[in-house]
């Protein structure tokens, strides 16, 4: 066996099991094994089973979540090879990735494409790909997974921030970095070890899962009236622009506040304020559709 593809049925509100019929002819040339998740947290215990066999191809087919539990499996051996067959609501980390659209050569490239070594984020004893955050994005992430998620990525998401736009308030936030520490009134805070989440929003232009560091995107107390205006703007990154978003790197924070705010990472809920992220530089290689020429 050369690689295990771990595959979520109920990904994608069970578009997972339309993605696994079209692929299955384009994987007969291959050694592989195919295995079904069967509640939360069994991809986890499925990549665990093959995370210390060197060169091993882990493929997560399924959405943001299941690549969570995937990741959190294969970590913190990081000996097997991660890649994805996206199958979910919002495909985020995928995007990444450099995929071919076509179907045979993005199953190829997830099997057998070039690899590169990725940084890892670390937040309370479990690792994420793309965002972890708290605030309003974390109480949207909460929404759509309690909700069938119908229609594309991108409209799921949207809906849950038009729900709770006008009935979520600002909290107080503190970050300590290096020793520095600052307090505001806040939106929400979202720490990027990639650039997109959300079904597509460019929350993090500028970060960069090579570099070593995450970018963090504060955003201050606005009203909902000011949602909108800066959501227009988050498909092209350009929010950052905005007065009320603060942007810097950072390899690692702490992140306070009322104990009944919740945090996400991958757009997963995973626990509550305080927390501590850092990056894992260079933690796990993945398959990619080419190497970028500006990675270490």
């Amino acid at each position: 066996m050369a690689a295990r593809i771990i595959y979520n049925p109920t990904a994608g509100n069970g578009r997972a099991v339309h993605v696994l019929e079209s692929v299955k002819p384009f994987l007969e040339k291959f050694d592989v094994e195919i295995v079904e998740t069967q509640g939360p947290g069994h991809a986890t215990q499925l990549a665990q089973e093959v995370a210390d066999i060197e060169d091993m191809t882990v493929v997560s087919l399924g959405g943001d979540g299941t690549h969570h539990e995937v990741i959190n499996g294969l970590m913190p051996s990081g000996k097997a090879i991660f890649s994805v067959i996206p199958a979910g609501t919002g495909n985020d980390f995928v995007r990444m990735l450099r995929y071919p659209k076509a179907l045979d050569q993005m199953v190829d490239t997830a099997l057998r494409g070039p690899h590169q070594w990725f940084d890892l984020g670390h937040i309370d004893g479990q690792y994420f790909l793309t965002v972890a955050g708290a605030g309003f994005d974390a109480e949207v992430a909460g929404w759509v997974n309690q909700r069938k998620k119908q229609g594309n990525g991108t409209w799921v998401f949207i809906r849950g921030i038009l729900y709770n736009a006008f009935g979520y308030r600002p909290q107080p936030m503190t970050v300590t970095l290096q020793e520095a520490t600052r307090s505001q009134n806040t939106f929400m805070i979202a720490i990027g070890n990639t650039q997109y989440y959300a079904g597509g929003m460019k929350i993090c232009p500028e970060a960069n899962p090579h570099d070593g560091e995450f970018q963090v995107v504060w955003i201050e107390g606005i009203s909902p009236w000011q949602v909108f205006p800066l959501l227009a703007r988050v498909f092209r990154g350009s929010h950052v622009s905005r007065k009320v978003v603060k942007t810097f790197p950072a390899a690692s924070l702490t992140l306070e506040g009322p104990k009944a705010l919740w945090v996400h990472a991958d757009g997963e809920l995973i626990g509550h304020l305080p927390v501590t992220v850092k990056t894992i530089p260079k933690a796990i290689r993945v398959r990619v559709g080419s190497i970028e020429q500006d990675a270490p």
